[in-house]
């Protein structure tokens, strides 16, 4: 079923989460690892509305929760970049890596950790390109 950003970004979030722990990869990559991430899609000149903000918690190879948030959350990383930005890396025509490196997307948290957990925050990522968007702009 395809689901529609930002309209269906809560419903987005829970097929994510379902994506993500049918990864075998990301069981292995995130063992041993509890986190909690801001993953924040920003308004931009395509998309001129609210932030589109989702919080996901990881513990121990599972994840546990992936939900729209609205006001403050608490969370060790963050991702955040345009929402134009986000539309080409989940259709799989830009890459996450470079495009931190090169300021598309802004990181907060402990880098060092993020290093060392990176394949797990591949999976993540790979798992969100693996549910069927479509982009309302």
């Amino acid at each position: 079923m395809t689901l529609r950003l930002p309209a269906e970004a809560d419903d987005w979030a829970q097929a994510w989460r379902d994506r993500i722990n049918d990864r075998d990869a990301f069981a292995e990559a995130a063992a041993d690892f509890d986190a909690t991430f801001l993953f924040e899609i920003q308004a931009d000149d395509v998309y001129d509305g609210d932030p589109i903000r989702f919080l996901v918690t990881i513990g121990d190879g599972v994840c546990t929760d992936a939900h729209l948030v609205d006001g403050d959350a608490d969370y060790e990383f963050a991702l955040r970049g345009p929402y134009e930005a986000w539309a080409a890396m989940l259709q799989g025509d830009l890459d996450v890596s470079e495009s931190v490196m090169n300021g598309t997307f802004d990181v907060t948290g402990n880098t060092m950790t993020l290093l060392r957990r990176q394949d797990a925050v591949a999976e993540m990522v790979g798992a969100a390109k693996g549910v069927d968007t479509e982009f309302e702009y």
